[in-house]
């Protein structure tokens, strides 16, 4: 299982990475225009989101964590 995981917030319209205005703190309700397609997207919608993903991604980690262990304690 990895140590670390990166969380990226991605465009909800086109799915690539959003960069943030440099120095800029955004909070609940704020929008965030994509560099790639200049649509708007809510703070909050990408935050969970890349949330949701994250979660999936760790669980399937420590699934294949757990099967691995299993089928050592059977040798």
């Amino acid at each position: 299982m990895k140590e670390t995981y990166t969380i990226t917030l991605l465009c909800v319209f086109c799915d690539v990475p959003l960069q943030d205005e440099e120095g800029k703190e955004y909070r609940s309700g704020d929008l965030i225009k994509c560099q790639q397609c200049g649509e708007e997207n809510d703070y909050d919608s990408v935050l969970e989101i890349a949330k949701e993903k994250s979660i999936a991604e760790i669980e399937e980690d420590m699934t294949q964590e757990l099967m691995k262990a299993l089928k050592n304690i059977g040798k």
